[in-house]
């Protein structure tokens, strides 16, 4: 229960502690899918979808059908709970809470108890709900390239603080949330195109940034690709003779100095951010304004999404 707080949905009053109003759980069109799916084990996969229903109007046939459409679990309605896989509960967890006909789905970090395989077979599940469903999710988690590729708008949280909220690639790029999110593991985030080119696997942002990547592509993919902020190294001067592919020409927009380390801010036509020691930005004189080049290898190229 908020201590201090009003929560609307569509227009509906949950939640408001200053005129007392606090709507029954069964009542408020939630559809939660926790951390850890919580089935029952003495129901099959069918019974535990059928369980969803149970508080949904004349839809929830209908929603409970298109759940299983979504999710694939046809070839799992009759399986035990015990016999299901870590993927599997997952997608058995979310089809029940699809079943039951909500307003907006909660998930609760669905993909933190898996590892890594699981979690990569869950996602298009994921991200096939959000795409066919037309459905609001509010998507809890504490991974930034989940927060990248599920969400359409992020609201960054530390320790109870609101840091900042937006589209997610101009958020986990601005300087309040950066420190938070290197320690998620993701500090540069582009949204690029394929192209054809006799160079090598080339894409291209909208502003016209080329980059040579390490995975070939068919012309016109569109995808997201990322670095890691220390993977960038810049130079003064135009470098010649080396094996980097990437070679950007940058201008310095601001240094944020962090103990040993300094962040800075880069304009390549993207926006970048390269992790240097604090030593190196004095020997380099790097200040706003300043033109430099910045270097990334090709294989320091990841494949967000």
């Amino acid at each position: 229960q908020p201590a201090r707080a009003q929560v609307h949905l569509g227009g509906r009053c949950l939640d408001d502690f200053k005129s007392g109003v606090r709507l029954r759980i069964e009542d408020r069109g939630l559809g939660w899918v926790p951390q850890a799916p919580t089935l029952f084990p003495h129901l099959n996969v069918s019974e535990n979808l059928a369980f969803g229903i149970h508080r949904t109007a004349n839809g929830g046939r209908s929603s409970m059908a298109r759940a299983i459409e979504v999710l694939e679990l046809d070839n799992l309605l009759k399986r035990r709970v015990d016999d299901l896989s870590g993927g599997e509960r997952s997608r058995v967890a979310l089809g029940r809470a699809l079943a039951s006909g909500p307003r907006v789905l909660l998930l609760d970090e669905p993909l933190a108890a898996l590892d890594v395989a699981l979690r990569a077979r869950v996602l298009p599940y994921l991200l096939r709900v959000r795409d066919e469903m037309n459905l609001p999710i509010v998507y809890i988690t504490h991974d930034a390239d989940e927060a990248m590729l599920i969400g359409e708008r992020v609201a960054v949280l530390d320790r109870g603080r609101l840091v900042d909220t937006g589209p997610p690639r101009e958020v986990l790029w601005s300087r309040a949330v950066l420190p938070l999110a290197e320690t998620l593991g993701m500090e540069n985030v582009l949204e690029v195109t394929a192209i054809a080119s006799d160079e090598g696997n080339l894409v291209e942002t909208e502003t016209g940034l080329r980059l040579i990547v390490p995975f070939s592509l068919e012309p016109g993919t569109r995808l997201s690709i990322g670095c890691r902020a220390h993977e960038i190294v810049l130079a003064t001067e135009e470098p010649r003779g080396i094996s980097a592919r990437n070679i950007l020409p940058a201008q310095v927009v601001g240094c944020d100095e962090a103990g040993a380390h300094t962040l800075v801010h880069l304009d390549a036509g993207e926006p970048l951010c390269a992790k240097l020691t604090s030593g190196a930005v004095r020997r380099l004189d790097l200040s706003p304004g300043r033109e430099v080049f910045a270097i990334l290898k090709a294989h320091a190229l990841g494949r967000v999404r």
